[in-house]
């Protein structure tokens, strides 16, 4: 099994440095905020030796398949300890809540190891349940609400995960917290598992889950991620009925509502978004002239009026009040979703503020029971697809694989006309795909943009198309030069650079953080690759609160073959240069990427640095490594590469750093596919160094002219 380095508490001390600088020390940090209330010395050394206590008779069950339900205890005392999450008035209450989560940690243990059924499944009210992140296997919690009126014995298990056969959790509503800055893991736990009352949203029969969302990120990258996977771990826990999922938010949940509905209709039954922004360009208008383009491109990936068509399979209702600052976001959205057709309810709470009425709640609550009942659109007629991202490439049965300006909007209107016919209308698309049809399209007729396809009647013919046919779960492409035509897999076209891309787009799936085996060229890039990847770690553990996997290249390269097959297939964020970093050497040897680094320059395309003060990041498939099958451990030894991954990013972790904490809106990428950056200009809240160069690859992943 690889060996994984681990963090130690406090700093990461990293092997090509000279000397320890905590990146806390560095820049201002506002997420999470300082303490109200500290604990004193003693305080916290008493909590760390009985954390110490409880995670050494949690080893005993970690094997267990609800284990993500105790360790997720564990882990929001010791991100207390670390990040000094003491917001209560006291320090005596900060304690109190600590030792109660220990407590109840004790409590789950003693039950798994008699061997019981989860105890804290049974009966109603608030539970606080856990699972492991596939993105850097970090425990999240979620909470989950159980009205009364459920028979027990209809979902509560002998055994997990999966309650087997039998009657489901007729209905599940997913509700968005607001924004919380002081709203931990510690916050977040304590609350749901000594809350008394029922939460704002309680429709009649459904169960309702509380996703953490990995804090306070707007349920962007990691927290988008783990809604959909807490959303998963209940559905099957509880198996409810996966046809009858509402989604709904207030605030920063409003936001993550129509964030999460629109680039996921295909997920729910129905869609409630109370207040929230809709238009990054709207939220922050006020700084867009000082928004570098790639920047204000880059904005795209989660502006909701670029993609409003996604709603048109989706019942949507929405509230503001009528006093609320944020009711001009929700009009606007209203506009645009008018443009389309689109016209939700939306209630308006008289003489309120950021905040809901009673009758407004009533209202919502009736409206989503009867849509939830009526269950989800699995397989529409007609599709309006739109979107900026290859991450929110798909919908329902269909894929924007391409298109003719990355960044620019893709959309496709498609609809079944008639028996076997489909016609299709694209803007600025280079390439779909239909997939996931049913039922077989063999014999269909589609018209694209007024071109005419048949598709064969028979099997046979070309061996990829009738390997297609005989799945039965189709997948289609179409690609234009210059006409419409089926794309098969010898077709150098395959090659294509999906839709828009960028650096933090990584950070939605499993990565490993490999670092430097020892010194580079220059001792300046030395020493900011040093404190850039201890910032970049740290910073994911304090604002997407989980522990990245992390090892040297030596390491990597010495365990790639015998590792989990998770890991065979993470993505990989390289740190250092081709002296330090083995890994990197490999790329530029074997001319893997369009980079050029040595020790006197940095090139990208046409344009030169000098090495000793420029660092360059960058985005790029690592498939190429997989066709090579070659990785260099830097002393002229080939290792065999028997499982590439899928992407490298060299030198970056998020792209949005502290001084864009103060807001969700902010909270985007900020960088493209590749930057350069000039590091005599110290890193600060807002970048890593001064941007000289930055741009996105073109459709084959080559620079730009």
């Amino acid at each position: 099994m690889r060996h994984i380095l681990l963090l130690s508490l406090l700093t990461l001390a990293l092997p090509c440095g000279h000397g320890k600088l905590r990146a806390e020390d560095v820049f201002k940090t506002l997420l999470p905020p300082p303490p109200i209330a500290a604990l004193s010395a003693q305080q916290e050394a008493a909590l760390a030796a009985e954390l110490a206590e409880v995670t050494q008779s949690f080893q005993r069950v970690k094997r267990h398949a609800r284990a993500a339900d105790i360790d997720i205890f564990l882990k929001a005392v010791r991100y207390a300890l670390e990040f000094h999450e003491w917001y209560d008035a006291k320090p005596e209450d900060g304690v109190e809540k600590a030792r109660a989560l220990l407590a109840e940690a004790r409590v789950r243990i003693s039950a798994l190891k008699k061997k019981e059924a989860p105890p804290w499944l049974k009966g109603s009210g608030f539970k606080v349940l856990g699972f492991y992140s596939k993105i850097d296997d970090s425990p999240q919690p979620y909470g989950v609400e159980i009205p009364k009126g459920l028979a027990e014995d209809e979902y509560v298990a002998t055994e997990a995960p999966g309650f087997g056969p039998g009657r489901a959790v007729p209905a599940v509503c997913v509700w968005l917290h607001d924004r919380e800055e002081t709203l931990t893991d510690l916050r977040f736990v304590h609350a749901r598992l000594t809350a008394k009352q029922p939460g704002l949203i309680q429709p009649k029969g459904a169960i309702v889950i509380h996703p953490f969302g990995r804090y306070c990120n707007g349920w962007k990258f990691a927290g988008e991620t783990d809604v959909m996977e807490c959303l998963e771990d209940a559905l099957v826990l509880f198996r409810a009925d996966w046809d009858q999922v509402a989604l709904a938010g207030f605030g920063m949940g409003g936001t993550g509502a129509w964030h999460l509905g629109a680039h996921h209709a295909e997920r729910w039954a129905c869609v409630h978004a109370g207040a929230g922004f809709v238009d990054v360009a709207h939220a922050v208008e006020t700084e867009r002239e000082k928004t570098p383009w790639y920047e204000q491109k880059l904005q795209g990936m989660y502006d909701l009026t670029g993609c409003a068509g996604r709603f048109s399979n989706l019942p949507l209702i929405c509230y503001s009040g009528e006093l609320d600052p944020q009711r001009r976001s929700m009009e606007h959205m209203l506009k645009v979703l008018g443009k389309e057709g689109l016209h939700p309810t939306h209630l308006r709470g008289a003489g309120m503020g950021h905040a809901y009425d009673p009758a407004s709640v009533k209202d919502v609550q009736a409206w989503m029971e009867t849509a939830v009942a009526q269950g989800r659109e699995s397989s529409p007629r007609k599709i309006s697809l739109q979107t900026r991202s290859w991450r929110h490439s798909i919908l329902y049965w269909l894929q924007i694989q391409a298109v003719h300006e990355l960044w620019e909007e893709g959309r496709i209107d498609a609809e079944i006309t008639g028996p076997k016919k489909i016609q299709v209308k694209t803007e600025g698309v280079r390439s779909f795909n239909i997939t996931h049809f049913t039922p077989n399209l063999a014999g269909y007729t589609l018209l694209i943009d007024d071109q005419e396809i048949k598709l064969p009647d028979e099997l046979g013919g070309n061996a990829h198309f009738t390997q297609m046919l005989r799945e039965g779960d189709l997948y289609f492409t179409w690609h234009y030069d210059p006409e419409w035509k089926i794309l098969f897999a010898d077709d150098p076209y395959a090659l294509y650079k999906e839709a828009g891309s960028c650096m933090d787009d990584l950070f939605f799936e499993r990565f490993i953080f490999v670092l430097p085996d020892g010194p580079g060229e220059h001792p300046a890039v030395d020493e900011w690759v040093r404190q850039e990847s201890q910032h970049a770690i740290r910073r994911w553990r304090s604002l997407m609160r989980g522990d990245p996997k992390v090892m040297t290249a030596t390491e990597y390269l010495r365990h790639a073959q015998g590792v989990h097959e998770d890991d065979q297939q993470a993505d990989l964020v390289l740190w250092g240069d081709a002296k330090s970093n083995p890994l990197i050497a490999t790329l530029l040897k074997h001319k893997l990427t369009p980079l050029k680094w040595d020790a006197k320059k940095v090139q990208m395309g046409a344009q030169i640095f000098d090495a000793a003060t420029h660092v360059p990041l960058m985005l790029f498939p690592n498939s190429c490594i997989e066709r090579k099958r070659l990785v260099d451990d830097g002393a002229g030894k080939e290792w065999t590469e028997t499982a590439a991954t899928g992407r490298i990013l060299i030198n970056s972790g998020l792209t949005f750093r502290e001084a864009h904490d103060r807001s969700d809106a902010l909270q985007n990428p900020k960088l493209p596919d590749w930057a350069i950056l000039d590091i005599t200009q110290p890193a600060n809240e807002v970048s890593a160094g001064k941007v000289v160069a930055a741009d996105f690859f073109d459709d084959r992943w080559r620079v730009k002219p």
